[in-house]
């Protein structure tokens, strides 16, 4: 079920804060490590999960005379779609999404069950009023999906969402059991982009991971998606694995840029507490990942090569070749985008993962949703400093105008102690990562919002 966060108008002019500040003897935990390599030391440890917003929780009991008015209201200004698909054929053991083991016959039922929740907010202007530039059909496994039921949920997207005429269709998978039945479905859904979770083309390290298809296998499979010449083709690769050696990490991206596709995405391995992963570590089945020095020697190797093979960069992790590749879904989620969602384990902004319930609901004509959260009055000014850090840059003068928060001013503190470390480095107004600030963004983001929320409420 679904997960919302509402979005709500700034704060008016009276409202806004005019010079927040944080205690001088509150400093400390915001700076970094002076005096050491930045790139592998500037903290003790990385944070894994990205910035959240917060905010307050609302009572089941006033989720629809909370939702109603919201409903009522045309959207402004960008909108994405998340469609969560639940299964996955195998678990992969460093995997700490929520997944259901698949059977093909729950593919038709699911696909009744989407479709028929894609209509229920048909007619209100919060969701067909205003373009949908980003559509991301993610899980699970999408790819797990029967072709038939890929094909006629794309197709109800397009029939229900208002799409923007150049938004962006991605699905999710991976290229075992996804033949060219399936792809030929996606295409005629409309779909324009494919993220595929190839991780590592390293055989051994597939199969240490518990990921089905070869190296081999992979390049024929992707061979095959690219021959289509009908969208953007994608693929994530991840440094830190057990087993991953620097040199096996750099052919991983030396065979992606063979391939000559759209795009990569190079992500760090997060070993999550109770997946497969952590307990195979725990038990001596399988060696410990790269620690954190190691990873930011990956972190940069990867940056470095990806530049040597002219990618152009689009985030911290988000690398294109053509010009087919956006990361649209990926930048706006993160940012200050609206995003509709559907399906059993989603959340968005305008949750639920009991898949059953989540039918039943659907079923019984009632939205499905478990949570709802009210951000907190600055809650736009906190997702425009994720989207900017998002990208490796912030513009402060910018930022300071759209909020009326006298942002260089409030972090002067902790930026004037960050450019010292060697993480921040100012570019005019612009405040720019270093290749250590990249490698530690998740932290600094964190550290920024943490500090600024103090200082509104000091």
């Amino acid at each position: 079920m679904t997960e919302i966060r509402l979005e709500k108008s700034l704060p008016s002019e009276q409202e806004r804060v005019g010079q927040p500040s944080v205690p001088a003897e509150g400093l400390e935990r915001y700076f970094a490590r002076e005096g050491v390599d930045p790139l592998p030391y500037a903290f003790e440890g990385k944070i894994a999960v990205h910035p959240g917003l917060g905010g307050s929780g609302v009572e089941k009991q006033d989720f629809e005379a909370t939702l109603e008015p919201l409903l009522a209201e045309p959207r402004t200004g960008k909108t994405v779609a998340y469609i969560h698909v639940p299964f996955c054929e195998t678990h992969c053991l460093y995997c700490g999404f929520y997944n259901k083991a698949y059977r093909e016959d729950e593919s038709r039922i699911y696909a009744d069950a989407l479709i028929q929740e894609l209509r229920l907010w048909r007619g209100r202007p919060g969701q067909d009023a205003g373009p949908v530039h980003a559509v991301y059909m993610g899980g699970g496994t999408p790819t797990a999906l029967q072709a038939d039921d890929l094909r006629r949920i794309l197709k109800e997207v397009r029939a229900v969402l208002p799409l923007a005429n150049d938004c962006e269709i991605t699905v999710e998978g991976r290229l075992s059991n996804f033949g060219p039945d399936k792809m030929e479905a996606c295409f005629e859904g409309g779909a324009n982009r494919f993220s595929l979770g190839v991780q590592s083309f390293d055989t051994e390290i597939r199969q240490a991971m518990g990921r089905v298809s070869d190296r081999d296998t992979l390049i024929r499979q992707l061979q095959l998606l690219q021959s289509y010449d009908q969208a953007a083709v994608i693929v994530d690769l991840i440094y830190g694995f057990p087993m991953q050696t620097m040199e096996r990490w750099l052919a991983d991206i030396a065979t992606a840029q063979s391939l000559k596709l759209d795009g990569a995405d190079c992500y760090q391995l997060n070993v999550y507490r109770n997946t497969p992963l952590a307990k195979a570590i725990e038990s001596g089945r399988l060696p410990a990942g790269a620690d954190v020095p190691m990873q930011s020697a990956m972190f940069a190797a990867g940056v470095k090569a990806m530049q040597k093979g002219f990618y152009r960069r689009l985030s911290i992790s988000h690398w294109a070749r053509t010009s087919r590749e956006r990361n649209l879904y990926n930048l706006y989620v993160k940012g200050r985008a609206h995003c509709l969602a559907f399906g059993p384990g989603a959340g968005g902004n305008l949750d639920q993962s009991d898949y059953r319930a989540w039918q039943e609901e659907v079923r019984a004509g009632r939205k499905p949703i478990a949570m709802l959260f009210r951000p907190f009055p600055q809650g736009k000014l906190f997702k425009a400093i994720a989207e900017g850090m998002e990208q490796g840059w912030l513009d402060m003068p910018g930022l300071e105008a759209a909020y009326g928060i006298p942002l260089g001013e409030v972090w002067k503190p902790v930026l004037e102690q960050w450019e010292r470390a060697g993480l921040v480095e100012r570019d005019g107004a612009f405040i720019v990562l270093t290749l250590a600030g990249q490698f530690w963004q998740v932290n600094l983001s964190q550290l920024l919002l943490d500090y600024l929320k103090r200082a509104l409420e000091a």
